[in-house]
């Protein structure tokens, strides 16, 4: 606990002695004007940008960190060059600090301390700082007499610009910081339409899988039941009701998955997706996967359609996987290219995925949509490349969409699949 609060202790100091340093070295980019020892510095510039983005930090701490630093460096220059007399030096630094002293005392007054913080209270905030602070280091210096309505005008019209451009530094900073978090989110917000369709697709043929798994579990009991009517060994009887008990508890496992993942994928806690931005979350967390690997393939997406979809976590993981099947055509083209073209055909919608890939021969067509085939394998391995497969994506088409897939290939010319999906399933919520 205590080397916590140690470590944030020392990292509050190293950002004030930052702020002092940089802050010291600003200032030395200055304008004599009106009297003598009075400048206009870059300094004030800094000064309003590191109290922003300090806020946790007193701003009074900051100012006397400041108050100490920068006019003493002013000081010791001036006393190397010679170019003040030793008085002069003395009153320099000390008008300097109050300037400082001032500015921070006032921001934490009228800013620092309020509850109610906007931007426009900031900016209007560090513009009094500003002509506040200039006129009592220039009252300091002047002994508070000789005063001027051009000197007035010179304090606010200075205060005004340097408060401008402190203001300009901070808020295009936070633009620019904004739209890399807007892109970070993004890239998480891609991520995870793409991992939610997968899980929503292996739940849905997980949930047609229980019926095969009753299917095993009555005929193991059905066995153990047969069994009992012969002489054979009792054994045989036992181990027929044990697979029947182990496969019920693997369909207690099952539905529990299902439960918990098909809940909180469930379309009632999910928002609808316009058909335009499932094209662009599929295409492009896929374009950023083939930057990753660096692989020269375009993909080109053309739509005529609006179309509100609601079961559209089906609808990327059909997309994603036909693309990937493209991709996986074209690894070894120089100038790969994808072609997505979306159409209205009535009651139906058309999606073409075309690619000038290596195509398929007639006996793997035949074979493309049987479960369990794929041509995707690692030779040295003997590893299998697992996604849903092209047959869970002609069960999704044909029983969530009601639709219809189909494929035309040549060797060495490229593939076209078809996928016809019914507009009815689109757009209404359909149990399954």
């Amino acid at each position: 606990m205590f080397n916590n609060l140690n470590f944030v202790s020392r990292s509050r100091i190293k950002r004030v002695i930052l702020a002092a340093i940089c802050i010291s070295l600003a200032s030395q980019v200055s304008i004599s004007t009106y009297t003598l020892g009075f400048t206009l510095t870059l300094s004030v510039f800094l000064l309003p940008v590191f109290l922003y983005f300090n806020a946790d930090l007193n701003p009074l701490v900051i100012a006397l960190g400041v108050a100490l630093s920068s006019p003493l460096f002013r000081g010791l220059l001036l006393f190397i060059s010679h170019d003040a007399s030793n008085i002069n030096i003395l009153q320099f630094i000390m008008t300097d600090m109050a300037f400082y002293l001032m500015y921070g005392f006032l921001y934490y007054v009228l800013y620092w301390r309020k509850s109610q913080r906007n931007n426009s209270i900031f900016f209007l905030t560090i513009l009094l700082c500003d002509y506040c602070s200039n006129l009592l280091e220039v009252s300091l210096l002047i002994h508070f007499s000789n005063y001027t309505y051009r000197l007035f005008q010179i304090l606010f019209i200075t205060a005004l610009i340097r408060s401008l451009c402190s203001c300009l530094i901070i808020f295009l900073y936070r633009y620019f910081t904004l739209l890399v978090r807007d892109e970070n989110h993004e890239q998480r917000y891609l991520y995870f339409i793409w991992v939610a369709s997968s899980v929503k697709s292996e739940v849905y043929f997980m949930k047609k899988s229980i019926n095969d798994i009753e299917n095993v579990m009555k005929n193991a009991y059905q066995l153990n039941q047969a069994l009992s009517q012969t002489s054979l060994d009792p054994k045989y009887q036992t181990t027929a009701l044990n697979i029947a008990r182990d496969v019920h508890e693997i369909k207690k496992d099952y539905q529990n998955v299902i439960s918990g993942l098909g809940d909180y994928f469930s379309e009632r806690n999910n928002q609808p997706m316009q058909l335009a931005d499932i094209l662009r979350v599929t295409t492009s967390y896929i374009r950023q996967s083939l930057k990753k690997k660096s692989h020269q393939i375009v993909i080109e997406v053309y739509n005529q359609i609006d179309l509100l979809v609601v079961n559209h976590y089906y609808v990327v993981s059909i997309l994603s996987n036909l693309i990937f099947n493209s991709i996986d055509a074209l690894q070894h083209q120089s100038h790969g290219l994808i072609k997505i073209t979306v159409s209205d055909q009535g009651r139906n919608i058309e999606i073409d995925i075309s690619d000038n890939g290596q195509g398929m021969d007639a006996q793997t067509l035949a074979l493309i949509f049987e479960p369990g085939f794929t041509t995707k394998y690692n030779q040295n391995t003997g590893n299998v490349y697992r996604g849903i497969g092209l047959s869970h994506v002609k069960v999704l088409v044909e029983e969530i969409f009601a639709g219809s897939i189909n494929v035309q290939s040549q060797v060495n010319q490229g593939t076209t699949f078809k996928v016809f999906l019914n507009k009815g399933r689109l757009i209404n919520e359909v149990d399954k």
